[in-house]
């Protein structure tokens, strides 16, 4: 019997993903400010990645409502800090909302302005785990940054790099899935890192940062 990709996927979601009162409020400000959050399968992700690396420090490019900063928030060691970026004063009124209502606005720094202005100043290597969620025609531009920041043994995460499965089609040529395509290649050939693409929420990307005696010589 064929079972429905969507029935497995909604089955996988009972088990492994637990929404509550702040991350549904999140989602219902991010829906209407017309932001769609991660999924919340990639929002549990987001957390087991988190304390995977026993993240002390976290930077996302592109705050929403605030729905994935709670997920990623919430898999920090505990006096851990999440540094979020945002280019819309609107969206990151809502996801300071978001971090109040969560009980934890002094854990995240949100900066206001365009990423790419924003990542040059971040500290090198300071950071445990990067999310990269905002302009797909910058995920290229966002990457070089990531690798400056995060440090060798972090990981650094993409979202929606399946693109509703436009990068597969080669008559879908804007900029945005041309970037996501560019993203997809970068972390598949470049040797700092070990990458994998899962098929989670609309494609997600990891990627571990390899130490340098991990490197080839």
């Amino acid at each position: 019997m064929v079972v429905q990709a969507n029935a497995i996927a909604a089955y996988l979601a009972e088990l492994t993903v637990v929404e509550d009162d702040v991350l549904g409020h999140a989602r219902d400000r991010a829906s209407a400010g017309g932001m769609p959050p991660v999924s919340a399968d990639a929002g549990a992700f987001l957390r087991f990645a988190a304390g995977w690396v026993g993240a002390q420090a976290a930077v996302e490019v592109g705050s929403g409502a605030g729905y994935s900063g709670v997920w990623i928030v919430r898999g920090l060691a505990p006096k851990g800090i999440l540094t979020t970026i945002e280019v819309d004063p609107d969206h990151q009124r809502l996801a300071k909302d978001t971090y109040e209502e969560a009980g934890f606005p002094s854990r995240v720094r949100s900066i206001l302005g365009r990423a790419l202005d924003v990542l040059p100043r971040l500290t090198d290597s300071g950071y445990d785990l990067a999310f990269l969620d905002a302009v797909k025609a910058e995920y290229p531009e966002y990457l070089e940054h990531a690798l400056r920041l995060v440090r060798p043994g972090g990981v650094i995460l993409a979202d929606n790099v399946l693109w509703s499965g436009r990068v597969a089609d080669p008559k879908v040529t804007d900029a945005d899935t041309e970037g996501l395509r560019a993203y997809a290649r970068r972390i598949a050939g470049d040797e700092r890192l070990d990458s994998v693409i899962l098929t989670v929420g609309d494609g997600l990307a990891v990627s571990r940062v390899r130490r340098p005696d991990e490197l080839k010589a």
